[in-house]
């Protein structure tokens, strides 16, 4: 394949990409897609100059994002984009489809269920109550997590789906429940 035809073929590729996944970040895009760093480097500085896609750093990672959305005829929220790179996670994913399932939770509860640290369950939750997608209540004993909007999480999660599993997550899910 000529090199000017298949750099049309990676910067659509990468294009379609995120525009169905929103938030995902850089190493994720070259994972899914097989692109090289170099090559997807590239392609994002040509989008971005295009005015197609931004970039932008969110919790440590460098993530992609389409300049704008058909559906709301504009660029996604800033607080939107950030809630969106936590959904392309999955500690703080299934933090939230646990509590909005199950309505408020106890904290102490959630590490056990989500299968994660307690630590780690502590650091996506002040990450999304920055985020204003959740709130923590009470003390002691008392103490519960509740969504703030359970709708704008329904909205998000419908509008742009998590990324389907592939065979390397189900692997590692499958290893860490041998492994406990």
């Amino acid at each position: 394949m000529p090199a000017e035809e298949r750099r049309g073929t990676w910067a659509e590729t990468l294009l379609s990409f995120v525009q169905r996944y929103p938030g995902v970040h850089l190493r994720e895009i070259r994972r899914r897609l097989s692109i090289p760093i170099g090559t997807l480097d590239y392609h994002l500085y040509r989008l971005g100059k295009e005015g197609l896609i931004t970039v932008r750093f969110s919790g440590g990672y460098k993530c992609a994002y389409p300049a704008v959305v058909e559906e709301i005829g504009g660029p996604i929220p800033d607080q939107d984009q950030q809630l969106l790179a936590l959904l392309r996670q999955s500690v703080p994913r299934a933090l939230l489809l646990h509590v909005y399932l199950d309505g408020a939770s106890a904290p102490s509860g959630l590490a056990a269920d989500l299968a994660t640290t307690p630590q780690n369950l502590s650091y996506f939750l002040r990450r999304l109550e920055t985020v204003g997608v959740i709130l923590r209540e009470g003390t002691g004993s008392e103490r519960r997590v509740r969504l703030v909007d359970p709708k704008r999480v329904h909205t998000l999660l419908l509008r742009f789906p998590p990324l389907p599993e592939d065979v390397v997550d189900r692997f590692i899910r499958f290893w860490s429940e041998l492994h406990p």
